[in-house]
């Protein structure tokens, strides 16, 4: 019989072949013989186990099934929100000068302040030359009042010695005036008496005049005295503001920012601010609350009184029960590039946690009713993989059978399903 010679590709691939399989299988078996020896009893004992369940029941064991009952209860309708915590009192700090300042300095938001601290510095070279402007007014109103009043003095002196001669002048036609009219001659005497009363009413006239010149006098240097009250009182103004360009905080509390009037920010240091602008927040920590929005169509839903269920974002292993304490009144937008409509809700906090601070976000759920008595099925138990939801019945300790449910609602761990027969509180249900 004539040899069938192999193609040398086909002979080259076989060799190769088996240079590579071959030390594999030897691997193999060497690392069977190293585990025989390393654990000769364990090996032992599970194949003696393996046939003596085998003996006994002529089929192998079966495997352990996980299963969970079917309870009756009912499921929590909640609303979940996103909130922001915020302190249920605090102190805001307002800018009080009267005229624009800039901001110089700010602690960093979230510092720790205690009362008496530096809080707040605001530019205050504008109030500086406020005070020089006003010192040196003050000295020129002084000056005024000075030179006023001795031009004053030397006036009055002028009208003095002016009434003195007068004076003289008539006590002169007086004692004239005295001699009897049998002693003189008709004329003179009746010249006499007319130099007599001119003689008083010049004295009179002057007197009135000195009179009249005290009450201008007095009048001018009100005028002057009131300008430089008015000047102490600007200085005064000037000094307090000069105080206000510095801010003390009045309480111990955490800083916060407040927000830009005009911009979509916080304040910083910089902005221009004005008497009567809230400048930063206070918060006292020891008791928080939280800050929730609900859209328009669900706000009605939530009342005063509601239980809620409160987790930290940076916390969410530990939960915080609460209590709606109010809902707005009306529906506003969110923000003013919001088109949609909001509810503004507070939940009071049954305990404040120390690692708790104004702003932190956290999740809501808000409790506005119940499903009532209903069959309860863990999550884990339905199966969705057809058109209908369904669980495994467990019949006996062999024996299944599916079976489908209605879902009428449902909460984090389990889900309602309609009483129509199919199930009853009590039966098992396989879990994966």
């Amino acid at each position: 019989m004539p040899t069938v010679s192999k193609p040398v590709s086909f002979a080259l691939g076989e060799s190769l072949l088996f240079s590579r399989i071959l030390p594999a299988l030897f691997l193999l078996a060497l690392i069977a013989v190293i585990g025989w020896r390393a654990f000769p009893s364990s090996y032992t004992s599970s194949f003696t186990t393996l046939r003596q369940a085998l003996a006994a029941t002529g089929e192998p064991p079966a495997v352990a099934l996980h299963t969970a009952l079917i309870e009756s209860g009912e499921i929590s309708k909640q609303l979940r929100l996103d909130g922001e915590l915020r302190a249920v009192r605090s102190r805001t700090i307002f800018a009080e000068m009267t005229d624009e300042a800039k901001i110089t300095w700010m602690p960093e938001e979230g510092t720790q302040v205690k009362a008496g601290d530096r809080l707040i510095e605001l530019d205050s070279t504008a109030v500086l030359t406020k005070i020089k402007d006003a010192e040196e007014k003050l000295i020129a109103a002084e000056n005024e009042i000075l030179r006023v009043t001795a031009q004053q003095e030397g006036q009055l002196r002028d009208f003095q010695v002016e009434l003195s001669r007068h004076w003289l002048a008539f006590e002169k036609a007086k004692v004239e005036a005295r001699l009897p009219a049998d002693v003189v001659s008709r004329r003179e005497y009746q010249e006499k008496q007319f130099a007599l009363d001119k003689a008083r009413t010049e004295y009179e006239t002057q007197q009135a005049k000195i009179e009249q010149k005290k009450r201008e006098f007095a009048a001018e240097l009100l005028v002057k005295t009131i300008e430089k009250q008015k000047t102490e009182g600007q200085l005064a103004q000037a000094k307090q503001g000069l105080n206000r360009m510095l801010v003390k905080a009045p309480t111990e509390g955490m800083v916060l920012y407040s927000d830009h009037w005009n911009e979509r920010r916080k304040m910083q240091v910089g902005d221009v601010v004005w008497g009567g602008l809230p400048l930063l927040t206070l918060p006292i920590l020891s008791e928080m609350e939280l800050v929730a929005q609900v859209n328009e169509v669900d706000g009605p839903k939530i009342s005063v009184g509601n239980k809620a269920r409160i987790v930290l974002d940076s916390a969410p292993q530990e939960a915080i029960n609460g209590t709606v304490t109010d809902v707005s009144q009306t529906a506003a937008k969110a923000s003013w590039q919001a088109k949609a409509k909001v509810f503004t809700v507070i939940i009071s906090l049954e305990k404040t946690l120390i690692e708790m601070k104004p702003g932190m976000s956290a999740q809501v759920s808000i409790v506005v009713g119940n499903s009532g008595s209903q069959l309860l099925v863990p999550r884990a138990a339905l199966h969705f993989g057809s058109e209908t939801p369904m669980v495994t019945r467990l019949e006996s300790a062999n024996q299944q059978r599916p079976v489908a449910v209605t879902i009428t609602a449902a909460d984090a761990k389990h889900y309602a399903v309609a009483a129509n027969g199919a199930l009853k509180a009590g039966d098992k249900v396989v879990l994966p």
